[in-house]
């Protein structure tokens, strides 16, 4: 027995080593992966102090340095996962000179035009460039400006970058973000439903409805999430007032912006996307209300009356909040405050709730319905004031040239309006200053390189003169065919008096929409 002991002592003791030497592995491995995850939370650390820095540091309650915005990148968040395998550049999509030309103007002139799209979910330029998507179409926006020679080939581009993405892994948010800005500066609406779709697969409504939840910690990644998803739903109720919205059971998720304001993760533009979704909201729930009523009858039914007046109240109160109760500071970027900044989607509104009552006008009727001609009437004025705000604004005329997809929808609505209300009932109407107004649109698009625009806007004047007997002298495309005073022309509430506003009333610089 003690024989067979001593015998197998040797393996015994080389089996000991050989476990002690796995042990001593295992602990070595131990520590650098111990070492490796102290590394990352000792940057995390930094990341979130920088972050508090930034917060503190900054002119506005919330908000964030290009250093900690750069940090994040480089930690490869899961929010904005930026491809790192190709630079547009480096490919030869575009020169050095041209990218750094064409991102200083976006940079400078366009990141702002839509006051509900943050304008710091932008990475730093160096990493933009390495985001296919993103970064091309930020070259397509300013080429359209600087390099008009190159937006072809730049749109091209994006359109076979968009057909890439509707295979393989699910793309990131960065992706969503560059394709709704391709949609709202191309003009190309079905685009949005894909959007939409794509927003849904990275669980971004979830995100929404997570700031609803008091027990779930708001991190900056699930905030940005649902301010992305929020800022899409702001896009569905602008642009489909008139046709179904592309997002499903939209109207949900709405009463969550609330929860988006009072996150300590909010940025200045959550107010905005707040306000847009506010006041949007109240033209969209008119739209479904007056879809059930007996709108074409005459005289006009009083529950409908009842309907747009209350719709109107709404939003005068809407807009008087904004400009009487609203912090300026969450009304603007870096530049200096603009207080007329939502005058024209306040006119914009106008224009679609009181416009309804134009269904049913029966021009040759001997009886003309007087409650509904002044709905007609209010939204003409509207359709009025929102060419001539536009027209007063030098930022907006200056940038019409490539802006035109966004900052005209608005010019092309009221246009619209004010021809199918002066045909139906021009002569019930008092219609002064419609023909500066359409002057006025006419000298905009021209400015802006669209003759075609400009010249059919002259046609359809035109056309109105002769029917209204108008004779379009210099006089009369000045200052129209009749003495009004401002106050009545213009059916807006008089807040002015009750403003609480702390210097004196800026130089207008307004945008469409915005």
């Amino acid at each position: 027995m003690a024989e067979s002991i001593r015998a197998a002592r040797p393996l015994l003791e080389a089996a000991s080593l050989a476990s002690n030497d796995k042990v001593a592995l295992l602990e070595q491995r131990l520590n650098a992966v111990e070492g490796r995850l102290r590394g990352e939370i000792d940057a995390l650390k930094s990341t979130v102090n920088e972050l508090r820095t930034a917060n503190v540091s900054d002119s506005s309650p919330i908000g964030l340095s290009e250093s900690s915005i750069s940090s994040r990148y480089t930690l490869g968040t899961s929010s904005h996962n930026v491809i790192q395998d190709r630079d547009n550049v480096t490919i030869g999509s575009v020169g050095e000179q041209q990218w750094q030309a064409l991102h200083s103007f976006y940079n400078e002139n366009c990141k702002t035009v839509i006051a509900f799209m943050d304008d710091q979910f932008y990475p730093p330029k160096d990493l933009v460039r390495q985001h296919p998507l993103l970064s091309t179409v930020i070259c397509l926006i300013a080429s359209r400006a600087i390099m008009p020679e190159r937006y072809q080939s730049f749109l091209d581009e994006a359109d076979d970058l968009v057909k890439k993405t509707f295979g393989g892994p699910t793309p990131d948010l960065l992706t969503v973000k560059a394709l709704m800005l391709l949609a709202v500066w191309t003009g190309r609406s079905r685009l949005w439903g894909y959007v939409a779709s794509v927003a849904a697969e990275l669980r971004l409504n979830t995100a929404v409805i997570r700031l609803g939840d008091d027990a779930f910690q708001h991190s900056v990644d699930i905030v940005d999430h649902a301010r992305t998803w929020l800022s899409l739903c702001c896009f569905d109720l602008v642009m489909n007032l008139n046709r179904p919205f592309v997002i499903n059971r939209m109207r949900d998720y709405l009463p969550f912006t609330a929860n988006l304001l009072s996150s300590p993760h909010r940025r200045p533009v959550d107010y905005r996307i707040a306000a847009y979704i506010e006041g949007f909201a109240i033209a969209a729930d008119a739209k479904t209300q007056l879809q059930n009523t007996k709108l074409h009858v005459s005289p006009l039914p009083s529950d409908v009356t009842s309907l747009l007046d209350l719709s109107n109240q709404k939003i005068d109160r809407w807009f008087y909040e904004i400009n009487n109760k609203m912090n300026p500071l969450y009304q603007t970027f870096q530049d200096r405050q603009d207080r007329n900044r939502f005058l024209v989607p306040y006119s914009f509104l106008k224009i679609y709730i009181n416009g309804f009552a134009l269904y049913g006008v029966q021009p040759d009727s001997d009886a003309p319905d007087r409650i509904r001609l002044g709905y007609v009437q209010e939204a003409l004025d509207s359709a009025i004031l929102v060419i001539r705000t536009q027209c007063d604004s030098p930022a907006l005329r200056k940038g019409l040239r490539y802006t035109m997809d966004y900052n005209g929808i608005t010019t092309y609505h009221a246009i619209n309006y004010i021809l199918k209300a002066m045909t139906a009932a021009h002569q019930h109407l008092n219609y002064s200053m419609v023909f500066p107004a359409l002057h006025q649109a006419a000298q905009m698009f021209e400015g802006a390189g669209s003759v075609d625009a400009a010249n059919d806007i002259r046609k359809e004047q035109d056309k109105l003169a002769m029917l209204t007997n108008t004779v379009l002298s210099p006089e009369v495309l000045e200052h129209g065919n009749a003495e009004r005073e401002a106050n009545q022309l213009f059916d807006i509430p008089s807040f002015w008096d009750e403003a609480n506003w702390d210097d004196a009333f800026p130089e207008m610089n307004v945008y469409t929409l915005d």
